[in-house]
């Protein structure tokens, strides 16, 4: 056997099978200013992307002649992005996916994994600027892009969305035996950073509003459900998010439970009136669902 550039290698008796590869480049940053004459965009959003297809020589051969660089894969990051409107995360990693399905034969499959930031217009005198933003903590709006020759699948989510609620939160009636301690109560703090991950069963008119209507069903039912457990509030915006956006097919919503502990201060001498409590973020309830369309 030998190299592309005609040495010989080594040939020898293989103990495996691969079985899958892939390969590509990770947390390419894009920033992208959009200046309108009234107003700038602001979009910064971190890439990864994943190639699969006929790459099985370059691993077992070391021949490299079907490889796109993952270099290239950067600069086509910035490409695309210049000549993309980039309204929403969802149609750019649409874009670059099927970009590489289609350009390269070699290429079956390209992910497309996009994490944006969220920035927020500062309000002058009660007016959003016009190019001032200010970040919005560590929530992310998510996508993910999946294209093949035949099909291209869209997903988005939202990632980091710190959740509070200081009471219309129950838990009780669990399975008590003798590995438990945890008292029952009926009041307490609710607090989370939940995930939220939905597919579409059709293409929504505008992505961004997609987002935006899932995001608000998350926010109004965590604020106004009467929770029985983590479970039942997850349930209940999986419902909900199902009835207010009809594109979605399924959605799954993942909950740590962030807990907050009362504090003990009657041996300092005090009454705690359900005020004062410890936070901990270790170890914690992570409770999930995915919630599907029926039909």
């Amino acid at each position: 056997m030998t190299r592309p550039d005609g040495s010989a290698t080594t040939v020898r008796e293989h103990a495996g099978v691969m079985t899958h590869n892939s390969y590509g480049k990770s947390r390419v940053r894009l920033t992208k200013v959009t200046r309108h004459k009234d107003r700038h965009e602001f979009k910064e959003i971190l890439v990864d992307i994943q190639l699969e297809g006929d790459f099985d020589p370059c691993y077992i051969e070391g021949d490299n002649k079907l490889v796109v660089a993952t270099d290239s894969m950067r600069n086509t990051i910035y490409v695309l992005a210049a000549n993309h409107a980039l309204e929403d995360i969802e149609s750019f990693g649409k874009t670059v996916a099927e970009h590489f399905v289609k350009t390269y034969e070699q290429v079956r499959m390209c992910t497309v994994h996009l994490a944006e930031e969220l920035w927020q217009r500062i309000t002058v005198d009660g007016k959003p600027h016009t190019h001032a933003f200010v970040g919005a903590s560590d929530e992310k709006h998510s996508a993910a892009a999946i294209a093949t020759a035949e099909l291209t699948k869209i997903e988005s989510g939202i990632d980091g969305l710190r959740l509070v609620k200081t009471t219309d939160s129950e838990f009780w009636g669990f399975v008590r035996d003798k590995y438990t301690t945890l008292p029952e109560v009926k009041d307490r703090i609710f607090g989370t950073a939940a995930s939220v991950h939905w597919q579409y069963q059709s293409d929504p008119l505008h992505y961004q509003r997609a987002y935006d209507d899932v995001r608000k069903a998350v926010l109004e039912v965590f604020a106004t459900h009467h929770s029985l457990g983590v479970q039942h509030t997850i349930y209940e915006i999986g419902q909900v998010a199902l009835e207010r956006v009809p594109e979605i097919s399924e959605i799954t919503i993942t909950m740590p439970n962030e807990h907050r502990i009362v504090f003990n201060l009657q041996p300092l001498g005090l009454e705690n009136k359900n005020e004062v409590f410890v936070t901990t973020d270790e170890p914690f309830g992570l409770i999930s669902a995915t919630i599907k369309r029926q039909g």
